[in-house]
């Protein structure tokens, strides 16, 4: 399935919106664990990205500025988590001002912008790749297996998050 046809799955859309990936409390924990990720690793940014047809939603956050901060969403071409989604797999760039694919993002180019990224899918239990957990560096990095690792577990906790609060249905 190409890129277009993976972000408009319904199946897919489906599980993202089971998600709630609004719901105060939940960001409160969602934002704890990207802290957690973000300081075990050392990086200044981490989030937790719920991966839409054409924008991508960070349910959890740490280290977010400006306008990407208030607004807590990007356009979904404009993020590395969306082709974490569509390839469904680990993604690291190593170098974004070098990266083909990611090279000319305005979330690359503008000053102070993105130089290095690892993601790993955010996975429902039914199999549905809903977004990502990623850190993100101002300067370029070589990840090693301990990072993406730590990656995959707070990734984990991260779905049981979800999924706990899921299985709580809407609360009043």
């Amino acid at each position: 399935m190409d890129e277009a046809g993976v972000l408009t799955d319904r199946a897919r859309l489906t599980a993202v919106a089971a998600w709630d990936g609004e719901h105060p409390e939940l960001k409160r924990r969602l934002d704890e664990v990207a802290t957690r990720t973000a300081e075990r690793l050392g990086f200044p940014i981490s989030l937790v990205s719920l991966v839409l047809d054409s924008s991508v939603l960070f349910a959890g956050s740490h280290g977010l500025v400006g306008w990407i901060a208030e607004v807590g969403a990007l356009p979904a071409e404009w993020s590395f988590c969306t082709t974490t989604v569509v390839e469904d797999s680990v993604h690291v760039v190593q170098d974004a001002g070098t990266h083909p694919r990611h090279r000319d993002k305005p979330t690359v180019t503008e000053e102070g912008g993105a130089r290095a990224y690892a993601g790993v899918p955010l996975r429902t239990p039914e199999g549905q790749v809903v977004g990502a957990h990623c850190v993100i560096g101002v300067e370029p990095h070589d990840f090693g297996p301990g990072e993406i690792a730590e990656l995959e577990r707070a990734a984990a906790e991260i779905v049981a998050v979800f999924e706990e609060h899921r299985s709580r249905g809407p609360v009043a």
